[in-house]
This record gives structure tokens, C-alpha cells and sequence, in this order.
């Protein structure tokens, strides 16, 4: 017996070595792929909950960047309910450069998951808001908007159109010397739906009606509070909004209204010309004009509101602008009373650095919704971390413009100035850190051009021809602005519409602001 337990003992160990071998020998090959995991997931208190009230309490944009500013691995996720979203840090530069150069990735259906249901948008448009950025209906109208906005002649002869339907507008709205008392974001919003409708629609299109740009303000401007999944928490006025407006675009596109016979094809006819080409259904025709109203309207109506608000807000900031652009009027003409001003875009950006500081502070402090895509296709992440088909990649961008070591100890003030060197210059080194309009590799906005000339163009011709000033009580006088309202698709709207009070300037007959080529 002494021998026999010492021989079985090894007689096992011998076949538990045998086993381990074959194991080994017949196991698949270990590769990297056994590394790959889910990326982390931010955890909230309240399962799901917790992170919806933090989106309702502060906002999409800022409670996300909240987040990512805490985590410690290069992607993260956010689960909401039936949807995951991965976050990239904006400072963190190998990853980004890696979303950057990821394929499988769409930006138009961003717009189809995110508002969708808030938009009411309809199965017919589906097929093709869904399209990736490679597909056949994205490429078609990036090189349409590429062909329309950036083109230097179109440029100008929208520019010359649309000041001149906004003159029309402000000497319907601001009769006379007498002061008018306006709601700052309402009366912009008339005042530029109307002037960039006829330009890019048509003079006959929805536009030309105010009660349809006043739905138009209240649908747009409430996206993320229609987006409740509880319809009862939502005013009426909301939804009775997005169908007046619907039904509205409805019928224009079913009429082909689109201009007059003598004006030039609009934007809008000639994205209408594309869907038909593409066989898109007509009943989808209002799903992609709402998408391209909301992406290219909204936003330079939002940045030129927050421009007003801003300087009407600052005094200093308005005597020091005005001073800036009178110096730089070409050729005033006048009259025994009055004088028309004349001024050239090209003298304002070179003349004009404290209003271009504005500009870009303006892009700085507002322009910081995430940039997301779509993930169309299972991934992989930096080879470790799974990226599956369905989910939302983003990076907030929130982050990049409020970051201490680029912009300062006091990254969260309007400071216009920083931009600008101790000699009074642009700092076109500043300036390059901001990264608005999308990252190099991906599609960037094709109307980035276009709105800084709208928006200066606008601001330039607002303060020459007016005096404006907070209203009485208003917390503008005390330099108080309101708090901003995520629209979900770009730029903030204003929370609350503050009054200001408006008087032509004495002696001013007309500002004329030109763009050569």
C-alpha cells in the first residue's frame, strides 16, 4: 500500500498535465479580441432616472460634459433608456483623432434619433435621414450646400438680398424716432426668419407669414422640452406650434412655392430638386426642410440674438463697438439733415477687431454643442473597447471652450477682449483653439462663412442704425443675461425673452453694409 498511493497520486498528476495539454493545444488562439469590453458606464443613483432629471435640470449639453469631464478612460457610456452614447474627451487628442478617422458613422442620423419624435418627423424621410456619411444621399447634399453656401457670388447676392428684406422689416417694425419697447428674442427672430426665409426658400414661400415664424420660433426653440416621453408635461401650445408649422411646409412643398418666377432658384427649390432626383417621397419633403431650417436658420438667428443680448448687456462694450465701426464707414452721404452710412465687410474684419473678438467669443461661449455621430456598424475603439451598431458617439465640446489653461481664470465670462493682443490685433493663435464648425476629417459645416458674414453684416447695421437699451427693470441693466435653453441641434436659445428699448439713431437715414468680391 505504501507504493500504491504514491504511484496513483502520479498516475493523476501525470493525466491532469495530459488534459492541461490538450486543453491548451485545442483552445482558440488568444488574440487581442479577448480584451474587448464594453466601455465603462457613468452610474447615477437612480438607475436611468437619475440621469434623465440631470439632462431635464441642467441642460443636454452641460450635464453631459459634466460627465465627461469625470471619466478616466478614453470613452465612456452614457445608457439612456433604449439608447448608449460614448463619450470622448475634446482634450484628449490620439482619441479624438481616432473618432475623427472612424468609418461606419452618420451625422444625419443624429438629427433622426435625437429629435425625431420631437420634430414629428414621419417613416417616409427615414430611409434617408438614416443615410451614413458615405451614403449617396449625404454626399449629394454636402455638395449642395457647399455649392450654395461657400460660393463667393452667392454669398454676396444672399447678403445684399437679406439686408435688404431686413430693412424692409425694421421700418415696418421701428416707425419714426419715437422708442419701441420689443422682447429682444422674439422680435429678432421675426425680423431674421422673415429675411433669411425669402432669401433661402423664396419671397413667396411660409415666411412671408408672421404667424407662421411665430410658430416657428415657439416649435424650434422647445425641441428638448417636447422630447418628454411624458405628452402630458408638454404644453398644447407646443404641439398645436410644430403642426401649424408642419402643415404649413406641407403645403408649400406640395405648391412648389418656392420664389417667384423671376427670382433665382432658392436653396430650398433646389433641395427639393434633389429629393425628387433621389425618389424621395413627397410626404418626407417637410421631414429634410425642417432639418436644413433648424441646422442652418436657427443657428445664425441664435448667435446673432446672444450678439444683441450681449452688447445691450455691456455699455462699454456698445460705446466701444460703435466708436470701432464709425471709424471704419467708407462713405457717408449727406443730406442737410441726415446721412446714409456706407460699409464694406471687407474694412469691417480688418478694421474691426474688437467686434471680431465679439464674434469669436460669441462662437467660444455658444458654440459648444457635442459633436456626435451615429454608429452604423459594430466597431472597435483603441482595439479595446466594443462600439456597438445603434449607439451614439460624441465628444462635448464644452469641455475644449471652457478649458482654464486655454482661455483663463475667467473662462466662464463674456470677454470679448481676450481675443485680442495688447496692441488691440486679433490673436489668430487664440483663435485656432476654437473648434466650433467640426474637426479636420470630418464633414465641416459648409455654412460657417455664411454665418459670420450674416451675423457681422447684421450686428454692423443694427448698431449704426439704432440706439438700444435694456428696458426699465429689465436684469439686462444690471448686465444680467438670460440663462440659455438647449435646442438640441446647435446653438442655445435664450430662456427668457428680456425687453430692450429701441430708437433710430438722430441723423441716421440708412446703413448700408456691402461685400465685394
Amino acid at each position: 500500500m505504501a507504493i500504491q498511493i504514491p504511484t496513483l497520486a502520479c498516475y493523476l498528476l501525470v493525466t491532469w498535465f495530459l488534459y492541461r495539454v490538450f486543453v491548451f493545444w485545442h483552445s482558440p488562439t488568444s488574440t487581442a479580441s479577448d480584451k474587448i469590453s464594453e466601455p465603462p458606464v457613468f452610474r447615477s443613483r437612480i438607475p436611468f432616472i437619475g440621469h434623465l432629471i440631470g439632462i431635464a435640470s441642467r441642460g443636454s449639453s452641460l450635464y453631459i460634459s459634466s460627465l465627461c469631464a469625470a471619466q478616466r478612460t478614453p470613452i465612456s457610456t452614457l445608457k439612456l433608456p433604449g439608447q448608449d452614447m460614448h463619450f470622448i474627451h475634446p482634450l484628449d487628442a490620439p482619441s479624438i483623432k481616432q473618432f475623427t478617422g472612424m468609418r461606419h458613422l452618420s451625422l444625419m442620423t443624429v438629427f433622426r434619433v435625437a429629435v425625431g419624435p420631437c420634430m414629428g418627423l414621419v417613416p417616409a424621410s427615414e430611409q434617408f435621414l438614416l443615410d451614413p456619411d458615405s451614403g449617396a444621399f449625404k454626399r449629394a447634399l454636402s455638395k449642395l450646400f457647399n455649392e450654395e453656401l461657400r460660393s463667393l457670388q452667392n454669398l454676396r447676392r444672399n447678403a445684399a438680398q437679406l439686408e435688404l428684406k431686413a430693412g424692409g422689416h425694421w421700418d415696418k417694425t421701428i416707425k419714426g424716432r419715437d422708442p419701441v419697447r420689443v422682447g429682444l428674442g422674439s422680435w429678432l427672430f421675426d425680423l431674421l426668419s422673415y429675411s433669411m426665409g425669402a432669401v433661402f426658400w423664396g419671397e413667396e414661400g411660409p415666411f412671408e407669414d408672421a404667424l407662421f415664424r411665430e410658430h416657428l420660433r415657439v416649435f424650434i426653440q422647445n425641441l428638448e422640452t417636447l422630447r418628454n416621453p411624458i405628452s402630458f408635461l408638454v404644453p398644447r401650445e407646443l404641439f398645436s406650434a410644430r403642426e401649424y408649422v408642419r402643415k404649413k411646409l406641407d403645403k408649400a412643398a406640395e405648391d412648389e412655392a418656392y420664389g417667384d418666377e423671376i427670382q433665382e432658384p432658392t436653396l430650398f427649390k433646389r433641395l427639393s430638386v434633389l429629393y425628387e432626383t433621389l425618389e424621395l417621397p413627397q410626404e418626407g419633403f417637410t421631414d429634410c426642410h425642417l432639418v436644413a431650417i433648424v441646422g442652418l436658420m436657427s443657428n445664425v438667428i441664435n448667435i446673432i440674438t446672444w450678439a444683441i443680448c450681449h452688447i445691450v448687456a455691456d455699455s462699454e462694450l456698445m460705446a466701444s463697438l460703435v466708436s470701432e465701426l464709425n471709424a471704419a464707414v467708407d462713405h457717408p452721404h449727406h443730406t442737410q439733415d441726415t446721412k446714409s452710412l456706407v460699409i464694406d465687410m471687407d474694412r469691417v474684419r480688418s478694421s474691426c477687431p474688437l467686434l471680431l473678438g465679439t464674434w469669436y467669443e460669441l462662437l467660444r461661449v455658444y458654440g459648444d454643442s457635442p459633436v456626435a455621430r451615429y454608429v452604423y456598424e459594430d466597431s472597435i475603439f483603441e482595439a479595446k473597447y466594443q462600439i456597438k451598431k445603434g449607439s451614439i458617439i460624441m465628444t462635448p465640446i464644452h469641455l475644449h471652450n471652457f478649458a482654464l489653461d486655454t482661455w483663463g481664470a475667467d473662462v466662464d465670462a463674456f470677454r470679448p477682449s481676450r481675443f485680442l493682443k495688447d496692441n488691440g490685433d486679433v490673436d489668430a493663435d487664440l483663435v485656432k483653439h476654437l473648434n466650433v464648425f467640426g474637426f479636420p476629417g470630418m464633414h465641416q459645416c459648409p455654412g460657417r462663412y455664411l454665418g459670420l458674414n450674416i451675423t457681422l453684416s447684421l450686428v454692423v447695421k443694427a448698431l449704426l442704425s439704432f440706439e438700444m437699451v435694456p428696458g426699465d427693470g429689465d436684469a439686462l441693466g444690471k448686465g444680467v443675461v438670460p440663462k440659455r435653453k438647449e435646442t438640441m441641434l446647435g446653438l442655445p436659445a435664450m430662456r427668457r425673452d428680456p425687453e430692450v428699448i429701441v430708437r433710430r439713431r438722430d441723423g441716421i437715414k440708412s446703413v448700408r453694409v456691402g461685400l465685394k468680391m
